[in-house]
């Protein structure tokens, strides 16, 4: 898709978001499953709910990584986020609750097809309206 340097700014603030939605929300999901299973443990062991292992049961060293990992991905999301924001003015009510999809299991990919239907034809727009000037 052609349409000049505003399109393609478009669509690459659109693929970075969706990356970083797609891959908190996995990492979010993952942090659940983790502290579903300190639960369960919980209910085992009669230790406190973190002072059991979680994901660590099963993959070494998951329980520290992936609150980690989800935690860092969640702020990069959240500058992405803002940017695509920022490029597309999209309402500001729903950036908010964008944002806070990548704390809700789930709700970032909610949120991806949500920003995804409203951003593509923005950047078909761009495009359109370049293509008309060019043929003008």
């Amino acid at each position: 898709m052609a349409g000049g340097p505003r399109a393609k700014a478009l669509q690459n603030a659109l693929l970075r978001y969706r990356i970083l939605a797609y891959a908190t929300g996995v990492f979010l999901l993952l942090l659940t499953l983790h502290i579903v299973l300190q639960g369960f443990q919980m209910r085992d062991t009669g230790e406190s709910w973190f002072s059991n292992e979680g994901m660590s049961a099963i993959v070494p060293g998951s329980g520290h990584l992936i609150p980690m990992v989800h935690g860092w991905l969640y702020l990069i999301y959240v500058i992405v986020a803002i940017d695509l924001w920022m490029r597309t003015r999209l309402p500001l009510g729903g950036t908010v609750l964008v944002v806070l999809a990548g704390t809700i299991p789930v709700m970032s990919f909610v949120a991806e097809r949500w920003v995804t239907r409203r951003v593509q034809p923005m950047i078909g727009a761009v495009v359109e309206k370049k293509a008309v000037k060019a043929r003008s």
